[in-house]
């Protein structure tokens, strides 16, 4: 009685770190059950691994009748003790068991390898079961691992900015409003007022990564309404190529730790081979305009596009043998009132960056003089009244500043070549997707 009870209410152990021959208590789904005319196996897998169950009908006979119950999906603890045989497939290693244990019974699942990703969305908690899926998340935790360390290890602060608020981030109409108890409020859009408050507030270097929310109307591969993103201010720069720089420094130390740490997996399960960049290219807007039009034969005004910023990814890979590249002072009037000017006035001190076909970040040096900035919120149509409440963040006295944002599905999605964010993204949301 007491080797039962102790067997039951023994420590769980990690397939990984399964020993020859221990006595051992496994927990995990079941991804395959199998019955053959003398024993029953079953493939259990946690988060570490999998390995195969061999049930030997007359020797576990006690064990048959919940073994044959089960089907993918259920979830079962087992004790026992591992052996090495190698007859089996999956590493050459089994997993003997005394006792089984069903703590929870699947139905079979609505959804397959073959099923479309809208449908897989709907039955998320299952679709992330897959190797795939999980790892996707794995890397994402070095992923924003990474970022936190480098950022404090420049003696960045980390701060938390609200995600309700009075104000619309960009001033337009694409905001999620919601009613805060006898006001108008929004979702904002960015930390990009907050973390620019923060510099004002002394803090110099700063830096967030959590949710942002956009009203947009878009059905692409790369859009979501709300998604999580790697946000960071800096004050004290002397140009946008300061904050080009941290950024830079950052995914070069972002893609070393996912290559060090899952550069085989990727490799392995995506087909990805993860470059850590030595050098990333910088273009001027103006310059791209002009290569754009004799190399592709493809004129653009004010901005780039999906098509044009594929073309530009393909030139900075035949020409500097890159798949980062950043493309500098864009056009006033395709960037935000924040951004300052350049000493020509139809550009502005901004950048983006693309990475393998498309662009993962937007950042530039801010406007901090009030009544400048004042001037460029009613250029873009915006009632400098309604954003007193920023404006005044720099009427006491900002050091000039700079910063970007990533969004971090985005960039998973690249490296990895998802075809779609949804499939970095744990739960999407997107204008027809609410649930669940």
């Amino acid at each position: 009685m007491f080797i039962k009870y102790w067997r039951e209410n023994m420590t769980r152990t990690m397939i990984v770190n399964l020993e020859e021959n221990k006595i051992s208590k496994i927990s995990g789904f079941v991804e395959k059950v199998r019955d053959t005319r003398y024993m029953v196996f079953i493939i259990l897998k946690d988060i570490t691994g999998k390995i195969q169950i061999s049930i030997d009908k007359e020797k576990d006979a006690n064990l048959v009748p919940d073994a044959l119950k089960l089907i993918a999906g259920s979830v079962i603890s087992v004790s026992g003790k591992m052996a090495l045989n190698p007859n089996v497939k999956a590493g050459g290693k089994e997993f003997l068991p005394e006792a089984l244990e069903i703590l929870s019974l699947a139905e079979p699942s609505p959804i397959d390898g073959e099923t479309n990703i809208d449908n897989r969305m709907n039955y998320r908690w299952i679709d992330l079961r897959s190797e795939k899926n999980t790892l996707i998340f794995q890397i994402g935790t070095v992923v924003e691992m990474a970022m936190r360390e480098f950022s404090t290890q420049q003696n960045l602060i980390e701060i938390h900015t609200p995600k309700i608020s009075g104000q619309s981030t960009e001033g337009g109409a694409e905001v999620f409003e919601v009613k805060y108890y006898d006001k108008k409020a929004y979702l904002t859009q960015s930390p990009q007022l907050y973390k620019q408050m923060a510099v004002a507030s002394g803090f110099e270097k700063v830096f967030e990564i959590g949710p942002c929310y956009r009203a947009e109307k878009s059905f692409t591969a790369r859009h979501a309404t709300e998604f999580f993103a790697y946000d960071v201010e800096m004050g004290y720069i002397d140009s946008h190529h300061d904050v080009m720089d941290f950024e830079e420094e950052l995914l070069k130390y972002v893609m070393k730790r996912v290559k060090d740490t899952y550069g085989e997996k990727i490799k392995e399960v995506f087909g990805v081979d993860i470059v850590v960049p030595e050098k990333m290219p910088r273009i001027k807007f103006a310059d791209i305009m002009q290569i754009l039009k004799d190399k592709y034969n493809q004129p653009i005004k004010d901005d780039l596009e999906t098509e044009t910023e594929r073309m530009v990814c393909d030139y900075a890979k035949k020409e500097f043998g890159s798949e980062f590249v950043f493309i500098t002072d864009y056009p006033t009037v395709s960037r935000a009132f924040y951004s300052m000017k350049a000493e020509d006035e139809k550009y502005t001190k901004s950048f983006d960056l693309l990475f393998k076909d498309g662009e993962i970040t937007s950042g530039a040096q801010r406007e901090h003089r009030p009544e400048v900035l004042k001037a460029q919120i009613a250029e873009k149509g915006i009632n400098p009244d309604n954003m007193e409440d920023y404006i005044a963040f720099f009427k006491y006295g900002c050091p000039p500043h700079g910063g970007f944002a990533i969004g971090i599905a985005r960039l998973l999605a690249k490296m990895l070549n998802l075809p779609s964010i949804k499939e970095a993204s744990f739960l999407f949301r997107g204008p027809n997707r609410l649930n669940p």
